[in-house]
């Protein structure tokens, strides 16, 4: 429950963001600092899953042997280890095809964590579900199209040593760079949210006040969703640049924000889509739904994408 969650307003905001609009989320932070556990409970945040996500999700727990127990309703979460092998993410095998990591995630939550300790080669494999929420897997003679769109959230330590405290970090400035650059430009461009996790504070982590739970956010998520689905049938996170003018159009004020943003060379211009996208779901969650994209929604999408550690425009 996310009401065991301490502290860290910043990035349980994320995550109702994320989970609200579908959106994936990318933590950076030092060990302890909760980026494991506020994923572990991303998908407690989704609504329960009914039609065809319900139907994909059990037959596909079912063709990888999983037990099912009737039909599938909560959305899954997956966490594959770093060591997880092309077959073991994407789906395949050598005498009976065999659905990956991906396709178990379907209408769920995939959880990369130390995203950057997976194989290259394996992590590019995402881009395929992440652009079409399918994946193809071919072997010879034999090929199957099994469904794959699911919410990435990736979590990484800002250096080798993790971090710690203030101060305590041992690393060079070449190690940090070098540690930040395993993970490719195209991978951390497909995250709408960028957050970084800092230490929980002593007066959160005593605080005797429970925090607001997984069941008071999810309702807030759902209404969102619904909001979303009556006007465009699909999550605000799956609009084509296309779209957004007629599904989020922006204030002049919010307009004036991004144009500054851009002329700056703070952001680019797929990440212009993509702050728009996450500030049509800041409004869907504001019940605001109907108006345009204001600049505090625009603020608020701003502040959580955060530029990239190697300094490059958001």
């Amino acid at each position: 429950d996310m009401a065991d969650v301490k502290g860290q307003p910043v990035a349980r905001r994320a995550a109702e963001v994320a989970a609200a609009g579908s959106h994936n989320l990318f933590l950076v932070g030092g060990p302890g600092g909760g980026k494991t556990m506020i994923a572990e409970r991303l998908a407690g945040l989704l609504p329960p899953m009914s039609g065809d996500d319900a139907v994909a999700a059990t037959m596909i727990r079912s063709a990888a042997g999983e037990p099912c127990g009737g039909l599938v309703r909560h959305p899954p979460f997956r966490a594959p280890h770093h060591g997880a092998s092309m077959v073991a993410m994407v789906g395949g095998g050598s005498g009976v095809l065999r659905p990956g990591e991906v396709s178990l995630a379907h209408g769920g939550v995939l959880f990369l964590d130390e995203v950057g300790e997976f194989a290259p080669s394996v992590l590019d494999a995402l881009r395929q579900p992440l652009e079409s929420g399918t994946i193809r897997v071919a072997r010879s003679g034999v090929g199957a199209e099994m469904p794959a769109r699911f919410l990435l959230v990736g979590a990484t330590n800002p250096c080798p040593c993790g971090g710690g405290a203030p101060g305590s970090c041992v690393c060079t400035d070449t190690a940090r760079s070098r540690y930040l650059r395993r993970l490719s430009g195209p991978l951390l461009d497909r995250f709408d949210l960028r957050v970084a996790v800092a230490a929980t504070s002593p007066l959160d982590l005593l605080d005797p006040q429970p925090a607001e739970s997984s069941t008071t956010i999810r309702e807030r998520v759902t209404a969102a969703r619904r909001i979303a689905d009556r006007r465009q049938g699909r999550p605000n996170s799956q609009l084509s640049a296309a779209e957004l003018d007629e599904h989020a159009p922006l204030s002049m004020k919010a307009r004036a924000i991004l144009r500054g943003e851009l002329e700056a060379g703070r952001l680019t211009g797929r990440g212009l889509h993509r702050v728009r996208r996450v500030g049509r779901t800041v409004a869907d969650l504001a019940g605001q739904h109907d108006g345009e994209v204001r600049d505090d929604h625009v603020h608020e999408a701003l502040a959580l994408r955060s530029r990239s550690h190697s300094g490059g425009a958001r």
